[in-house]
């Protein structure tokens, strides 16, 4: 594997979604690539984050409210 498959793969690895036949070369890779291995730290420091976010952050009721309005007008009016 290269640094570019690498890359194209970067997220079905962390999915936990890679082909098994391709674990071993992507982590063999990232083994010995400084540029790779920083790049799998990086995105994993990023989903981290992006993910404790996600679990802190909501909308604001109202907005919630007015959203949910939305899909049951919407529902019951059919499609147009």
């Amino acid at each position: 594997m290269d640094c570019k498959e690498v890359s194209e793969t970067l997220f079905l690895f962390f999915d936990n979604e890679m082909e098994e036949e391709l674990l071993a070369p992507f982590r063999d890779h990232v083994g010995t690539c400084g540029d790779c291995a920083r790049k799998v730290d990086y995105t994993r420091k990023l989903l981290w984050i992006v993910r404790e976010r996600t679990y802190r952050c909501s909308a604001p009721d109202r907005l919630r409210h007015r959203i949910l309005i939305s899909f049951e007008h919407r529902r019951f009016a059919g499609p147009h």
